[in-house]
């Protein structure tokens, strides 16, 4: 009787995950998919997967795309790197689109 304690608080199962949702990173497919998707949402434009490289190392998504098409992405870019740190989380999310 001498080791025993009253039982620990329990965690709401949402907080069951948090150090798994802080610590692991996205693979670099997914980023490369929402990408397609918040571009598509927020322009219009549909551009294959094919047709971009994401480095994890910098966060840089780069699109092998038109240069039409690449200003029009320019003129849309805040709101594209915000809805992706929306969806993928502030260190996940790319940084810069060239």
């Amino acid at each position: 009787m001498d080791n025993y304690s009253t039982p620990k608080k329990m965690k709401a199962i949402g907080d069951l995950f948090e150090k798994y949702r802080n610590k692991i990173k996205a693979p670099q497919g997914s980023v490369k998919k929402r990408c397609v998707l918040v571009i598509k949402e927020v322009t219009g434009f549909d551009i294959k997967i094919e047709e971009m490289e994401y480095t994890v190392s910098t966060r840089t998504l780069y699109l092998k795309v038109p240069s039409i098409l690449k200003s029009e992405l320019k003129f849309h870019h805040k709101k594209i790197l915000t809805q992706l740190k929306q969806d993928l989380g502030e260190e996940v999310a790319p940084k810069f689109i060239v």
